[in-house]
């Protein structure tokens, strides 16, 4: 969390860093925006696409979708620091999880970039369907017969700490993924910097609730499992505006 508030941090104070310039006049009139980028929050990390139809000079009517990984708050990845070159593995974890959020909504600004290079000050929302993959986590097992290393899916079981090299190739599971289904919310504030005016370099800080019909069993004991998964966000992408003739 705290790598997140020190992100946030370095990039405003370098976009406001940069929003000193002359006045450049009335901005020109776009119909559309289309952006993409990346995103951090304390529950994972994704991509993620946007585009957006203006509806007056302020207010922009957005859709997009975003892939995100998210984690269990008690997952914690660990070595096996009884044997050489293993790699790190969440001891415990079933699953692994990633969602599929399809949003709709809108942005609106509050303060334009009257300046070049100044930044644009406003929020935005979006709701939508989530559609969450939950697959299967294999590891590498150690075989007491010899040096071998089999390929397992993992099972508390019959799969101690100590016999377990590492997390096996994320591709083992995919033909066994089940869907979680469920909807999704968000509210962030946006700042918009760009050199130019038909480029869009945009930062993004809110907050994000993922809920799903079922608890998505992602951990070995069940009371740990959860529906909803609330998180604090920080994402940063770029795009153009454009006139749709």
């Amino acid at each position: 969390m705290r790598y997140l508030i020190l992100i946030l941090f370095f990039i405003a104070f370098t976009l406001f860093g940069r929003s000193q310039g002359a006045y450049e006049g009335p901005s020109l009139i776009y119909t559309n925006q289309v952006s993409g980028g990346a995103q951090l929050s304390t529950t994972g990390w994704g991509v993620q696409f946007n585009s957006g139809k203006y509806d007056g000079f302020y207010k922009i009517k957005t859709k997009g979708f975003e892939f995100v990984k998210i984690k269990h708050p008690k997952e914690f990845k660990l070595p096996n620091n009884g044997r050489d070159n293993s790699r790190r593995f969440a001891y415990g974890k079933l699953n692994s999880f990633q969602s599929l959020r399809l949003l709709r909504g809108a942005k609106q600004i509050v303060s334009d970039k009257i300046r070049h290079g100044a930044v644009a000050i406003g929020y935005k929302w979006g709701v939508g369907p989530n559609v969450g993959f939950v697959k299967p986590i294999y590891v590498e097992v150690s075989k007491l017969t010899g040096t071998s290393v089999a390929v397992e899916r993992y099972d508390p079981e019959i799969h101690d700490f100590n016999v377990i090299n590492g997390r096996a190739n994320f591709l083992r599971g995919l033909d066994e993924m089940k869907l979680a289904f469920g909807a999704v919310a968000k509210i962030a504030a946006t700042f918009e910097y760009s050199g130019d005016n038909e480029g869009v370099q945009q930062l993004e800080v809110g907050v994000v609730l993922d809920a799903f019909l079922n608890k998505v069993p992602i951990m070995i004991e069940e009371a740990n499992n959860q529906r909803f998964f609330p998180s604090i966000f920080i994402s940063y992408s770029v795009g153009k505006k454009y006139v749709k003739r």
